[in-house]
């Protein structure tokens, strides 16, 4: 039989932990909300150079492998397999891909084939004079390292696909690759 001392006892004890566990509850939830407002003030904040240059060397990487993706097709596209081809690189550039797109002023072009903000209107005006462009950007509440990549009718398989290019004319500039590559905390 409990003793009416260890009654209180365990009602105090019960207590105590109650007001434990609201006080630790209260220190956790005020923890959570300053995390949350230092992570909002990061990224209200441009990132640091070393975020950028992180991001910069990740799209350095990313355009190798476009590229190597695009010399593997111009390898194996025939005038046979042209439709084949086409539609095997339009799988890599894939309208629904944000970070990654063909921006251009030839015909026939799509809605996804033109400049969508005013980065890319600037990056695909020094792309028709063959200059490249690069930024970081907030974009949609992120931030980003874009740049545009020049492009011209370097090769003899671009005209293949692309009827209206016409032959080879490398100082022919026709549209620019646009990359965007998020900068993240490192």
């Amino acid at each position: 039989m409990k003793t009416q001392a260890h009654k209180l006892l365990l009602q105090w004890s019960a207590a105590i932990g109650k007001r434990s566990i609201a006080v630790a509850t209260a220190v956790l939830v005020s923890f959570a909300m300053l995390l949350s407002f230092a992570a909002g003030a990061r990224a209200d904040s441009p990132p640091t150079p070393q975020q950028a240059q992180f991001a910069q060397r990740t799209s350095d990487l990313l355009l190798a492998t476009l590229f190597a993706a695009l010399l593997q097709e111009f390898a194996e596209t025939t005038p046979a397999n042209v439709e084949e081809g086409k539609q095997s690189i339009s799988l890599i550039f894939n309208d629904r891909n944000d970070d990654m797109r063909l921006v251009g002023t030839l015909q026939p072009l799509r809605s996804n084939d033109v400049p969508q903000d005013s980065f890319e209107t600037t990056a695909l005006a020094r792309a028709m004079q063959g200059e490249n462009f690069a930024d970081v950007q907030k974009d949609q509440g992120k931030w980003y390292y874009r740049r545009s990549v020049a492009i011209s009718n370097f090769h003899p398989a671009c005209s293949m696909c692309h009827t209206n290019f016409g032959p080879v004319n490398a100082s022919q500039w026709v549209g620019a690759l646009m990359l965007r590559v998020p900068v993240v905390d490192r």
